[in-house]
């Protein structure tokens, strides 16, 4: 009786969010709405005047290396997201060449993937050696758990992410912040993927721009919890309210973010032939990394709510990544045909062979396993992909 009546009294004394009403709602998100499309059609075309610079450099004998779009997208997969990491930094050291790292043009990243794209939008051998050594030295706070009482409605989540949140704000320095607001003026562009809980529908978030807003006023709340909220696992992991909105992983509506939910008039390759008629489009690489296998690992699983919930997730969000990157390939044929530019599309994934030495999250040996997998096949050409197994 003592245990039910914790239970009630702490479910009561859960923080209660002002309630609005669908009307207002709906108003909030057609504005919202309205806006976000006037940044993306801004991030357009300031893209396509970054990629003209660059082909007028290759014309006048400035650059040896023929104007490309390059656009790195960088999935979810939690700790997995050590993969990632290494492989960047394999990536890094090949030679210049066809399949050599680019100076990508635009960054996405999802859930583990937002917290490694800031570092390659950077892009320099020192941010991501940064995130290498976040992923290989897991601190033991990472993810905490609620105590006893972690399941009770009251609580955001099963647990806290102190450690998450330290490690975070420590490498979010003004410097890096600087470099973020340098490059994004520039014309390059970060984005990272969430879910607006409140309008139930993805929410992608410009944290390119709003380097350069905190770069000038020095505030970088805002934006660590972008990048905070697109790796808050539901459930698991706290949510982030932004702008009186909440937020939680942008897997849960999709694994890997490429722009899919632009409208075609503003597309890149439809932008570029409005201001740019007589040049010819530069062709679009896709650089995708999928920090998880193509196939579960087959396992029994026990006929308990959590086990039945936690498999349930995963295999929902892997069959989902594999659907979002088949029409990422069939996106960038029909792109293509269209006579919008032509794409390419690049793809690696955690070998299905591989298994983890040990069971369990956040755990260091593990995540340097697949750090050293990740940094050995970036540094082969031959581990990229052109087609979903």
């Amino acid at each position: 009786m003592l245990f039910i009546g914790t239970t009630v009294v702490c479910g009561a004394c859960a923080r209660q969010r002002p309630i609005e009403t669908a009307d207002v709602l709906t108003a909030r998100r057609d504005a919202d709405a309205a806006k976000v499309q006037m940044v993306t059609k801004k991030l357009i075309v300031d893209l396509v005047e970054h990629v003209a610079a660059k082909q007028k450099d290759f014309a006048d004998g400035k650059s040896k290396i023929p104007a490309t779009v390059d656009v790195l997208v960088v999935s979810g997969g939690g700790d997995w997201g050590a993969f990632g990491a290494g492989y960047l930094k394999g990536w890094n050291t090949l030679p210049a060449g066809p399949m050599s790292m680019p100076k990508f043009d635009v960054v996405s990243g999802v859930s583990t993937g937002a917290l490694i794209a800031p570092f390659v939008f950077v892009g320099t051998t020192e941010s991501i050696d940064q995130v290498v050594s976040f992923y290989r030295n897991p601190q033991p706070d990472m993810v905490k758990t609620r105590g006893l009482l972690f399941f009770l409605p009251a609580n955001e989540s099963f647990a806290e992410v102190p450690g998450l949140e330290r490690e975070l704000r420590d490498a979010i320095t003004p410097q890096m912040v600087a470099a973020m607001a340098k490059e994004a003026q520039a014309g390059r562009v970060l984005a990272v993927n969430t879910t607006d809980l409140d309008m139930g529908q993805p929410r992608a978030f410009a944290v390119s721009e709003e380097a350069i807003r905190a770069n000038k006023s020095g505030d970088y709340e805002t934006l660590n919890r972008m990048l905070l909220a697109s790796s808050g696992i539901p459930g698991a992991f706290p949510p982030r309210e932004i702008n009186g909105s909440l937020y939680c992983d942008g897997g849960v509506v999709g694994n890997v973010m490429y722009g899919a939910r632009m409208k075609r008039e503003d597309s890149f390759g439809v932008t570029w032939k409005r201001l740019h008629p007589d040049l010819p489009i530069p062709t679009t690489r896709y650089w995708v990394i999928l920090n998880n296998q193509f196939n579960a690992v087959p396992q029994t699983v026990q006929p308990t709510w959590p086990a039945i919930i936690g498999r349930s997730v995963e295999v929902g969000i892997r069959a989902a990544t594999v659907v979002g990157l088949r029409h990422l390939v069939a996106h960038a044929e029909l792109t293509t045909l269209r006579g919008e530019g032509k794409c390419e599309v690049h793809l690696v994934a955690i070998p299905d062979s591989w298994r983890p030495p040990q069971e369990g999250i956040f755990i260091k040996e593990t995540m340097e396993n697949l750090a050293d997998l990740g940094e050995k096949m970036g540094k082969n050409p031959a581990s990229w992909m052109s087609e979903v197994p």
